[in-house]
């Protein structure tokens, strides 16, 4: 259709649900969650997030605090992306890193160049809030990632006070599609906070 107006529309913020609200939320708290089966001879997490276990189809699952670290298993350099507002964000690092619970999750590296990226390089979890635009916009989620006294993350993941979160302005306090803050996820020892 000639001369029609390009779409706002946002491709980078989900749907929040009731059934996904605690991933959302503990991750604007800056902590990282999956989904893990209780049910007797599995025992599985898996992510991303569901109502049943994916391996035995139990739907006796719970959330659990993840480490919040993880290693790289494979990523693309993404050059161009159309949907709003990849476009303003381009080149980024689109991945799947292997987490240190057993599951894969699809996800941004930040902080790091493109020729320094490694296949098994550790990570860790970030968090950045809707509206961030690129690395810059990255809070340090090591030491609240896998929530209170995890004990896994180490002094060189975390600034003072542990995870820190860049405020953008209005609509972001909480989860919704404004003001949603989303796991990324860095070189383990690489603060790119601002």
């Amino acid at each position: 259709m000639r001369g029609a107006a390009r779409s706002t529309a946002r491709s980078d913020v989900p749907e929040v649900d009731a059934f996904t609200r605690p991933y959302w939320e503990a991750a604007a708290e800056g902590r990282l969650l999956l989904r893990r089966c209780r049910a007797e001879g599995c025992g599985r997490a898996h992510h991303y997030p569901r109502e049943f276990c994916p391996y035995c189809w139990s739907e006796d699952v719970d959330w659990e605090p993840a480490a919040g670290r993880g290693t790289l298993y494979t990523w693309s350099v993404v050059h161009r992306n159309d949907l709003p507002p990849f476009g303003d964000r381009v080149p980024y690092v689109a991945a799947v890193v292997a987490l240190a619970e057993g599951p894969r999750m699809m996800t941004e590296i930040v902080g790091c160049p493109e020729a320094d990226l490694r296949i098994g390089m550790p990570l860790v979890v970030d968090f950045r809030r809707d509206g961030d635009a690129g690395p810059g916009g990255v809070g340090s989620g090591g030491a609240g990632a896998g929530g209170a006294g995890s004990g896994d993350a180490g002094p060189e993941d975390a600034g003072p006070g542990g995870p820190r979160l860049r405020n953008t302005g209005p609509g972001d306090a909480g989860p919704g599609r404004a003001g949603c803050v989303v796991p990324v996820f860095r070189p383990a020892g690489n603060s790119v906070a601002g």
